[in-house]
């Protein structure tokens, strides 16, 4: 045998484990930020969801006097329905909170919050976690805004 080649045995194992390790890595990466942009996506729709649900609920007072007004009660008691509903639809590793919901006139505000640890982050004492609001504004009746 070629003394040259005694020389190179073992380097072949040494780069397998580096770019093993750099490919467990990347997947790592990337199943944290699929979920990640699952809970973002997910957030956004609960907000959204509960706030255009909530728009379509007028005061029947003010609706027969021409104002568009919604009605407090009835608009914040069907945002927190709509985002009841769309929890139990939600991944199981993401803490979703409707956090604030706010009319005001014909306009009503829906913030929801997300909170997730990593799947594989934890796993190697990486404990960060991913925290994300959304908020969703709606209106109804004659809008001035272009």
């Amino acid at each position: 045998m070629n003394k040259n080649h005694e020389k190179e045995k073992g380097q072949v194992s040494l780069i397998f484990i580096a770019s093993m390790v750099i490919i467990i890595a990347a997947i790592a990466l990337l199943v944290d930020g699929g979920r990640y942009l699952v809970m973002r996506n997910r957030a956004r729709m609960m907000a959204d969801a509960s706030a255009l649900s909530a728009a379509s609920i007028l005061d029947l007072e003010e609706a027969r006097n021409g104002n568009f007004v919604l009605d407090i009660d009835g608009a914040e008691k069907t945002a927190n329905a709509i985002f009841s509903k769309n929890i139990k639809t939600s991944p199981e590793y993401a803490d979703f909170v409707l956090d604030e919901v706010r009319v005001q006139g014909n306009q009503i505000w829906v913030t929801v919050t997300g909170r997730s640890a990593p799947l594989f982050g934890s796993q190697w004492g990486l404990n960060y976690s991913t925290t994300i609001i959304s908020s969703a504004r709606a209106a109804t009746g004659i809008s001035t805004e272009r």
